[in-house]
């Protein structure tokens, strides 16, 4: 009873902390149910598509995430944005860059469907899987088609979850999120219990998360607190020019976070055939939830870190990032370690046999899950703070690398090769840099000259 007066008496003294534990409190729920909801679909699925047909359906949805390259880093932009908005208390800002991202994401949406529909034809599926099956390679196309279109439509609507980051409304966020997980768990259930295609099951996988996302948009715009409405009149020239000229700092980012975690499956499967891309991935998705807890903070903090770096509060941002920092390494390397130990029998009871890695794989990837944990709340501050250009160079450095290795080794080593391309080039270009960075943020050393807000608006205008 004491203890937990204390912690309340703690919290009341720091709302925005308060906030950031109700968000990480709701994330927590969250990733509960989507702990029940993977082990109830992904050994369901295994089991259903067989190795094969499992290993074009991840790829394909481990690819297709690849493109969120096209919003430009308009999205976590916006998050930034909506931050200092949330922290000048002006709703006209907010309105406005909310307004500005939607319809530039849209028209890139649009222009890259456009573009990818007159290039389809050239694309031939069973190459690029090694499928020798004509059906199967057609289906494997159809799926594709279907993800394309699902990610097209996403990339504007997803702006809502970033307005309700930067206000720091993450418990709404999660909860949409929550209800994203328990629809795509009856499509999943449902088509396979009707015995459906892999092509009928990507579609209504799709169609479900597509419906929470627009539930997700009413809400903001009709029950929100302020009203961010995304109307074409609330678009602005300077906005714009604002959000793509940081943009383009997350898109650099971006490209390179996606060659280090979407790649793999692609180049598994192109150099050792799409069956093997069934170990590594279901070893990849356990050892993530190593790193739940830290998955769980980062959303909620980082509007918080932006929001205090607006407001100069130093002092807050140095003693919570180094709590954090001990806290999600200590949390990590815990978990990793027991995963290590308990790994694959969890795996051959929850996936199959089929879907059991070597030990020496899931051992490699424990260590990786310790080193992202480290680099993750790195990038965490520097992208608040706006402290983007270093991370930029430094990640595409360590993306090429990761990909030439990668390419190198998988041919050598299997998937293996693979990991460890991405864990050298992180060692080598990644954590020393971001370290560096990083203190100099922490000292006040970037702090500019207080901005009114009649500045920020007139900028805005």
């Amino acid at each position: 009873m004491g203890a937990s007066a204390a912690i309340q008496r703690f919290v009341q003294r720091d709302p925005r902390l308060s906030r950031v534990l109700k968000g990480a409190l709701s994330g927590l729920a969250g990733r509960g149910l989507a702990l029940v909801v993977s082990a109830v679909t992904l050994p369901m699925t295994v089991r259903y598509l067989g190795p094969l047909q499992y290993g074009v359906w991840v790829t394909i949805s481990t690819t297709v995430i690849m493109l969120s390259v096209l919003d430009l880093g308009i999205a976590n932009s916006l998050t930034n944005y909506i931050s200092r908005a949330f922290a000048q208390d002006s709703e006209h800002m907010a309105r406005q860059y909310y307004a500005t991202a939607f319809w530039a994401t849209s028209g890139i949406a649009t222009l890259s469907g456009l573009l990818i529909a007159l290039g389809w034809r050239w694309i031939h599926w069973g190459a690029l899987f090694h499928l020798t099956d004509p059906v199967l390679a057609r289906q494997a196309g159809q799926c594709a088609a279907i993800s394309l279109t699902f990610f097209l439509a996403s990339l504007p609507l997803g702006l809502a979850n970033k307005v309700l980051g930067g206000y720091q409304r993450i418990p709404v966020a999660n909860g949409f999120s929550m209800l994203n997980s328990v629809l795509g768990m009856i499509a999943i259930v449902t088509t396979i219990l009707l015995h459906g295609s892999i092509v009928v099951l990507m579609a209504s996988f799709c169609v479900a998360m597509l419906m929470g996302t627009l539930l997700l948009n009413l809400w903001v715009a009709l029950r929100h607190r302020p009203r961010i409405h995304a109307l074409p009149r609330y678009f602005h020239r300077a906005a714009a020019r604002d959000i793509l000229g940081e943009g383009i700092l997350f898109f650099f980012l971006q490209v390179a976070g996606l060659i280090v975690f979407s790649s793999d499956n692609v180049i598994i499967a192109h150099y050792r055939g799409a069956s093997e891309v069934t170990p590594y991935s279901v070893a990849w998705r356990l050892t993530t939830y190593a790193t739940m807890l830290q998955s769980l903070l980062v959303p909620a903090l980082w509007p918080a870190f932006s929001e205090a770096y607006v407001r100069k509060d130093m002092t807050w941002i140095r003693t919570t990032y180094r709590r954090i920092m001990r806290g999600t390494v200590f949390s990590v390397g815990v978990a990793a370690l027991i995963l290590g130990v308990i790994g694959r029998p969890i795996i051959r009871l929850w996936a199959g046999p089929a879907a059991v890695p070597g030990a020496g794989l899931l051992w490699t990837m424990c260590f990786w899950a310790v080193l992202v944990s480290i680099t993750v709340n790195q990038a965490a501050l520097m992208a608040a703070t706006q402290r983007l250009k270093l991370q930029a160079f430094s990640s595409t450095l360590a993306a090429a690398l990761n990909l030439w290795l990668s390419i190198v080794l998988v041919q050598r080593m299997g998937a293996m090769g693979v990991l460890l391309a991405t864990i050298v080039s992180y060692l080598l270009l990644i954590l020393a840099p971001q370290a560096f960075e990083v203190r100099r943020i922490l000292s006040g050393r970037y702090l500019a000259p207080a901005e009114s807000p009649d500045v920020v608006l007139a900028h805005a205008d």
